[in-house]
């Protein structure tokens, strides 16, 4: 069980540390913008809490073609008009539908045909959107947005792949192993589980007299030198906090306890050391006792 909580953690410090990484590389996107002509869309119902029902009157929906590898177990009704479609890159869609039926037949229907088609339904909610279902099966999983108009239904499917489906990454060559302080410092205890791909050096006279006591150096991407630290301290048996992250200086800081004997530090682990006397592009790490 220890185990599996640790592969669980190491994934999820994974991922974390991915995203992070791009987020700092690049401002978030925004929100696809969709077009359906008459079709109604989410931000259209979102901005109004009125009690007003939209109409397909006018000029006729444009249909519009499935990306090739749109899971084709997600069920659609023959009669449907699909109004937009939008790739999201990585096997994730956009997709929205118009349907004839009105809202209870169309819930009625697509209770019925998702679960012949290997979908659960995880959540159900009424919202001033419209009726919001939360879906996944053995490959994907997803929100599914029904809004009632006049003349039927407007569905927006909005599908990415499931995290079962996508499994667990690998950890890069090199990391995971790890080693214990030892007796270096009077504030840290021996047992402080250090990764043995941190290489240990003097502690800068700046990191000093900001009240770290320990610094180290990694040989690659500060946000690789992140996952390692968390792997070591789970492994060992310590709890690791939420890491915080400031993009625009570069800097994680990463709280760590002793569940057992309460000890409290943390880590600021910076991508460029060269502020703190590093050659240019060395990743460093530094240690303080307490909370940050």
């Amino acid at each position: 069980m220890a185990a599996c909580r640790v592969r669980g953690l190491v994934l999820l410090t994974l991922v974390l540390s991915i995203a992070l990484l791009l987020a700092s590389c690049s401002g978030k996107a925004s929100e696809p913008q969709v077009d359906l002509a008459t079709t109604p869309t989410p931000d259209d119902i979102s901005g109004s809490t009125e009690s007003q029902e939209p109409e397909f009157e006018g000029a006729p929906v444009q249909e519009a073609e499935l990306p090739a590898d749109f899971p084709s177990s997600f069920p659609i009704p023959a009669d449907a008009s699909i109004a937009s479609t939008i790739g999201l890159g990585a096997g994730e869609f956009r997709v929205m539908l118009a349907l004839m039926m009105p809202l209870e037949q169309t819930l009625d229907w697509y209770r019925g045909e998702l679960a012949s088609n290997g979908w659960d339904i995880t959540q159900e909610s009424e919202t001033v959107r419209g009726t919001e279902w939360t879906i996944s099966n053995d490959a994907f999983q997803g929100e599914l947005l029904f809004i009632s108009a006049e003349t039927g239904v407007a569905l927006d499917v909005h599908l990415m792949p499931s995290a079962s489906a996508i499994g667990q990454p690998e950890i890069p060559e090199g990391l995971g192993d790890s080693t214990t302080l030892g007796d270096t410092t009077s504030s840290f205890p021996a047992d402080l589980p250090i990764p043995a791909s941190y290489k240990p050096v003097a502690l800068p006279d700046k990191a000093d007299s900001e009240g770290y006591e320990l610094a180290f150096t990694f040989d690659g991407m500060a946000e690789m030198a992140m996952v390692d630290l968390n792997i070591a301290v789970m492994s060992a048996g310590w709890e690791i906090g939420d890491p915080v992250a400031d993009a625009a200086s570069g800097v994680y800081v990463i709280p760590f306890e002793n569940p057992s004997s309460g000890f409290q530090g943390y880590a600021s682990i910076l991508r460029d050391g060269t502020g703190y006397g590093q050659a240019p592009g060395t990743a460093l790490i530094l240690l303080a006792p307490g909370s940050p």
